[in-house]
């Protein structure tokens, strides 16, 4: 069946015009099958980001097509042995994380073993059924993604994101990044507590539509106000993809990722996205699949609106996906396929053919209870549609998020809605938990993290003589500026 989601005036409905114009915030994704203009001005977009160098975008095009078919045919024949895991003892052991950095790198997702006690784990799920128990009022989730549970500030995961050993767990996750501009306010050693939900999946529960996507935005990636104020994407779009950096996060801090107020977009910088697993969840009981290609499969959804096959699947049969059935776009068109404003970037195989996600789509290892499983932001994944185990699987997001200028702005809106028990500010407006039962405050912030928990959440002020560089004093320094204007002078 086609569904046709609710469009924002972004899309061209004169070429589209079975599709409505009615604005809709969200990220959700939708089942796109078929290539949608978007307006003319997105034409012009494209048109800039390649002019006056075809013939390296259509080289570099080649090679990546062939670069994708190598990286297939190795994931497909060692699924989910291709992400790397680490346990939580080891990360500051050098012997054990050289070979678990390099595999991170190249999949951009792992696994970090025994973060949390495995019985803290499991009490902090019950504690979250409790809270949904005492609290019947909760807001219902949305009807498109049952699984998720509309809570921000339950006690389980206020104490989980300021937990010390998921701090340590994501500074070592922090440290895969580097910037090639020392300058820039970057500072993984503090990180950021980002506020999210909870994904609780009934055992016995219907099957899901299984929807692969991309975080951190969508049309964004493409426009100069979005990815391009940053340069994040330049050397793919120069045809240079073997050497861009996922990984340089002086090309992230400038990004605007939310351009159109998506409701549940994410407007912070987040190095990594999370799972903090409450339960065990083993494949196909509601886990995750992921796309473990990072450099490769980015370019490709990149690139692939620039191109166009000459003769269609029907026609080409076999030889549909090779590199000479495809040509570069003259002129370019407005389309950005699986991207739509206030929409989640969306992977399918018919939009996005040459990722063969059948096959590149692994699914995650079987987590236990305290397992932190985390992926790049710009790694494909989508959540398991099935769930066959017997028990009912939860897990927690919590991504790994630096202290940057941005993400200090957040969090004073952030620490508003913590302290008056409403929605994080990216999720929407509305009472949230305002009026629940065991709400936790700030002296629970306080005996469950310390200091460190408390600055995390944005509730006292960083030691600027904690930073280990300038550039990192300068973020500090700035960060306590806009928390606590009061008493600190802007810089």
């Amino acid at each position: 069946m086609l569904i046709s989601p609710p469009l924002s005036p972004l899309v061209d409905t004169k070429e589209s015009p079975q599709l409505g114009a009615t604005k809709l915030k969200t990220m959700e994704p939708f089942s796109q099958r078929e290539a949608i203009a978007l307006q003319p001005r997105f034409a012009q977009i494209k048109k800039c980001l390649v002019s006056g160098h075809a013939s390296v975008i259509t080289s570099s095009w080649r090679r990546l097509l062939w670069e994708l078919k190598e990286e297939i045919d190795l994931i497909s024949s060692r699924g989910s042995a291709v992400i790397p895991t680490i346990d939580f003892a080891d990360i500051d052991k050098p012997a054990c994380t050289e070979a678990f950095s390099h595999r991170l790198r190249k999949r951009g997702v792992a696994i970090i073993r025994n973060v949390v006690p495995r019985d803290t784990a499991l009490a902090w799920k019950q504690d979250t059924l409790r809270y949904i128990s005492k609290n019947p009022h909760t807001k219902a989730p949305p009807s498109t993604m049952p699984q998720l549970v509309e809570l921000y500030w339950s006690p389980a995961q206020v104490k989980a994101r300021v937990h010390p050993n998921l701090f340590a767990a994501q500074r070592f996750a922090m440290r895969h990044w580097t910037s090639s501009d020392p300058s820039v306010g970057l500072a993984t050693s503090f990180p950021v507590a980002y506020a999210d939900r909870i994904q609780i999946r009934k055992s016995g529960s219907p099957r899901l539509p299984t929807c692969p996507q991309v975080g951190g935005g969508s049309v964004e990636r493409w426009e100069q106000d979005g990815y391009g104020r940053a340069n994040t994407y330049e050397k793919v779009f120069s045809g240079k993809w073997e050497d861009y950096d996922p990984w340089d996060g002086a090309t992230r801090v400038g990004v605007t990722s939310d351009l159109y107020n998506g409701e549940g977009s994410c407007s912070v910088f987040r190095m990594f996205q999370g799972w903090l697993a409450l339960s065990s969840i083993a494949p196909r009981e509601g886990g995750l699949l992921v796309c473990p290609m990072l450099r490769a499969a980015t370019a490709y959804f990149l690139l692939r609106p620039f191109f166009s096959p000459t003769r269609s699947r029907e026609k080409a049969g076999d030889s549909f996906l090779d590199a000479a059935n495809w040509t570069l776009d003259t002129p370019q068109n407005s389309i950005l396929h699986g991207a739509l404003p206030s929409y989640a970037q969306e992977l399918n195989g018919l939009l996005h053919p040459h990722l063969q996600l059948g096959r590149s789509l692994v699914r995650v290892p079987a987590l236990r209870p305290g397992d932190y499983l985390i992926w790049h932001p710009d790694l494909i994944f989508a959540v398991d549609g099935a769930h066959e185990g017997p028990l009912d699987s939860a897990a927690m997001y919590v991504p790994a998020c630096p202290l940057t200028q941005t993400n200090a702005l957040y969090l004073c809106r952030q620490r508003k809605a913590f302290l008056l028990g409403r929605p994080g500010p990216d999720f929407g407006a509305g009472s949230g938990e305002s009026n629940h039962a065991g709400r936790p405050g700030v002296q629970d912030v306080s005996e469950a993290g310390g200091e460190d928990g408390l600055r995390a959440m944005g509730l006292l002020p960083w030691d600027e003589e904690d930073a280990d560089s300038d550039a990192e004093r300068r973020v500090l320094a700035v960060a306590n500026a806009i928390l606590f204007p009061d008493r600190y002078d802007m810089i």
